[in-house]
């Protein structure tokens, strides 16, 4: 098992899966004090006022300066409103349609009475880790 997960490349902090002793490694540096399991480090120097990233997302700002390995929780971590842009489909492009000729046929099978049918699918999606037992269960079902 790993001893810490980091969700995404642009993360500046991981998550410990074990509480850490003092100056235990975590990639290139060494946590500065003792972080409890499913607690985050940084793992670069985060300065006061600068974005906390875990998942790719904000998280909230450091309060004080955050060197690379310490502990990072609500005693250095605050939270503020974040200017978002809530645009969507900004990366649609033009989609060619098929030829009115092409479109009266589908992918589909002749069952042995005559009639058609078609494979259906369903996708359970989740947007957020902490639904992958609940969307499991759901796929289960």
């Amino acid at each position: 098992m790993n001893e810490f997960i980091r969700l995404d490349a642009a993360d500046n902090v991981v998550t410990v899966t074990r509480s850490m002793e003092a100056g235990t490694a975590i990639e290139a540096v060494r946590t500065s004090s003792m972080v409890p399991r499913g607690h985050k480090v940084a793992t670069a120097a985060i300065a006061r006022g600068e974005a906390v990233r875990k998942y790719a997302q904000i998280i909230g700002f450091a309060a004080s300066d955050i060197a690379a390995g310490d502990h990072v929780h609500t005693h250095n971590l605050e939270f503020r409103n974040v200017e978002a842009s809530y645009e969507f489909s900004t990366d649609l492009r033009p989609v060619s349609m098929v030829p009115e000729a092409s479109r009266d046929s589908f992918m589909g099978y002749r069952r042995a009475n005559g009639s058609v049918g078609t494979r259906n699918y369903i996708a359970v999606l989740t947007s957020v880790n902490c639904s992958a037992t609940a969307a499991r269960m759901i796929a289960s079902a």
